[in-house]
């Protein structure tokens, strides 16, 4: 197997850059819990790659396969 090179954008074959790790929740207005509602939340940590040509993005969940993927 061959050396990876990084992220291929699907759309225009060319290497997408890794723009960081970021963090996503689902959620809703917890109102009066405030900050306490926040430990219910379903949240993820994401690796976010974008294409510096037609903008497409890629996310990949962190922490699964980050050593195929550059950073």
């Amino acid at each position: 197997m061959g050396e990876y090179m990084g992220v291929e954008c699907k759309r225009c074959s060319v290497t997408m850059e890794f723009t960081g790790t970021k963090r996503f929740h689902e959620g809703t207005n917890w109102g009066w819990l405030g900050e306490i509602g926040e430990f219910f939340v379903a949240k993820e940590h994401f690796d976010v790659y974008v294409c510096p040509r037609c903008g497409c993005v890629e996310f990949f969940v962190d922490g699964i396969g980050e050593e195929l993927r550059p950073h």
